[in-house]
């Protein structure tokens, strides 16, 4: 009985796989395969530039025929807003809904990606580039709404090309970062790649290309010698190497990086009104198909640009003592965990920072005290030694020594201080975190300046708009702490700086209020700091 089981069995499974052999046709491998030797073995390897969908874009676009209708899809996330186009494989639009225009009511959030324009629109060199500019795509079934907001969501285009060439443009957007990785497929009918190197680009209106107080607006790159704010009339159609390149604004980035070896490349285009950033970029491995991109559409924050990496942290460039700046920068950050208020941290972390400084501070207010009282013993001496230079300054270094002063002691710690100050000066004029941050009472944006007092509509005087407390109070402290300061040097010279508070008033009421902030309360500690010392030394 066991035995004729076990015959039906093999006769069965013999008539099964001859049948299957001779009747049933074979399954058609998905992709070209090549043969490739390698140290003397023979392997087949099957083109892996397309998933497996439910159906083959060759077989969706033979049965839905060329009418490439504009289908726009939007992907929410808790960070943006984007849009996509189906037929172009673009972003469209992004906006980021946690930034808005402006503090009225109503405003519209930052759109970054225009209503309307087209962004990591493909490109390509070489003799498909033509031909692969025309592309139209096609994308898997997704309805006119994609949520993304607890986990990344990935869309595919495809498209197929007249000469057999496939290509695919695949989107992955996250949740918690202001990124998109992009990766395209470009793969000929023998799955050879269509194109040595291609890239991804992005238009943005000139209108919004400016350098206002010093902050740059424009395309930038981060090339071999750094980060580079590009001019466009004299580097439009002229590539340049770039690690990324995009587009940079006050508080916002757009860029583009391509992965994978060799080297990356940045190209502008100038037209009447905006202009276009290509960046180029090689294959993920040499003789592929993957192209890949990143790109971000975000906040010049350092945590988000840190969180996107690939060196995008560098676009946020705080000038010569940046290495001062950021620490600076995440110093204000952390205080303000704890006073939930940034105002309140400035004026934490200036008290901080002049607490450093005390013991300089008070040798140089000491020495200039020293000096002063010495002007009468100087006066004497010059008067007396004037025909003779050398006995004049063995004379003066005789009575500093005798007196135990540096005639410089009065200038060196300020001169410490000043990277200090413009390091924060920096950081408090491109910091995205007070941008529409409020404070007390009137000022409601510490990125702004106090205008309480505005001008009336179309009135402004070299671009001041209006006045308000904090820049006319910083001047009144700027004249009560020249008052209370040693004078060292000659009547005129004195008159000439009691001019200094006026124009530093007039200059810094345009400047934001945040910085204006900070600047009054180190002058205000100045003075109290002042105070302590001629009272210890009276």
């Amino acid at each position: 009985m066991e035995k004729r089981a076990l015959l039906a069995f093999v006769l069965s499974l013999l008539i099964v796989t001859v049948w299957s052999y001779l009747f049933v046709p074979q399954e058609k491998p998905r992709g070209p395969v090549r043969e490739i030797q390698e140290e003397g073995k023979e392997q087949s390897v099957q083109a892996d530039f397309l998933p497996k969908p439910e159906r083959e874009p060759l077989e969706v676009l033979k049965q839905e025929g060329g009418d490439f209708q504009e289908e726009l899809v939007e992907i929410t996330t808790p960070l943006y807003v984007a849009v996509l186009s189906t037929s172009t494989a673009t972003i469209q639009s992004w906006r980021l809904t946690r930034y808005r225009e402006s503090l009225q009511d109503g405003s519209p959030s930052i759109e970054l990606v225009r209503a309307g324009g087209r962004a990591l629109e493909l490109t390509a060199q070489g003799e498909m580039a033509a031909e692969m500019a025309k592309v139209r795509f096609r994308t898997d079934p997704l309805g006119s709404n994609v949520d993304a907001t607890s986990a990344a969501r990935t869309i595919r285009a495809f498209a197929l090309l007249e000469g057999g060439g496939r290509i695919e443009k695949e989107f992955t957007f996250y949740p918690d970062r202001y990124v998109v990785d992009v990766v395209v497929r470009a793969c000929d009918r023998e799955g050879r790649p269509l194109a040595e190197r291609l890239g991804l680009a992005l238009s943005y209106p000139k209108s919004e290309f400016s350098r206002k107080s010093g902050v740059f607006a424009g395309p930038v790159a981060l090339s071999p010698h750094g980060l580079e704010e590009l001019d466009v009339s004299k580097q439009a159609g002229r590539p340049m190497e770039a690690r990324w390149g995009g587009v940079a604004l006050h508080y916002f980035l757009s860029a583009i990086v391509p992965s994978g070896p060799g080297r990356k490349d940045l190209f502008l285009e100038d037209s009447k009104e905006n202009v276009r950033v290509t960046l180029w970029g090689g294959p993920a491995k040499e003789g592929g198909c993957d192209y890949r991109f990143l790109a971000y559409f975000g906040p010049k924050s350092i945590e988000d640009l840190k969180a996107a990496g690939e060196d995008l942290d560098k676009a946020l460039h705080l000038g010569f003592f940046d290495i001062i700046a950021r620490p600076l920068l995440l110093s204000m950050k952390f205080i303000n965990e704890y006073t939930h208020n940034y105002g309140i941290a400035i004026i934490v972390l200036t008290i901080v920072i002049k607490l450093i400084f005390w013991p300089l501070t008070h040798k140089s207010f000491a020495s200039m005290r020293e000096m002063q009282r010495l002007q009468p013993r100087i006066k004497q001496i010059r008067e007396r030694f004037k025909d003779d230079r050398e006995q004049l300054n063995r004379e003066m270094m005789l009575l500093y020594k005798t007196h135990k002063i540096n005639p410089l002691g009065g200038c060196l710690p300020m001169l410490l201080q000043i990277p200090v100050f413009f390091a924060l000066y920096k950081a408090l004029m491109d910091s995205i975190e007070l941008r529409h941050a409020p404070f007390v009472f009137w000022i409601k944006d510490l990125s702004a300046p106090d205008y309480l007092l505005r001008f009336p509509p179309g009135m402004s005087f070299f671009g001041i708009e209006g006045i308000g407390p904090l820049p006319l109070l910083m001047g009144v402290s700027m004249v009560i702490q020249q008052k209370m300061t040693p004078s060292t040097g000659d009547p005129t010279q004195a008159k000439v700086m009691m001019l200094m508070p006026i124009f530093f008033t007039f200059l810094f009421i345009s400047f934001p209020s945040g910085l204006v902030l900070y600047w009054l309360i180190n002058n205000v500690l100045s003075i109290v700091q002042q105070i302590y010392i001629n009272a210890r030394l009276d």
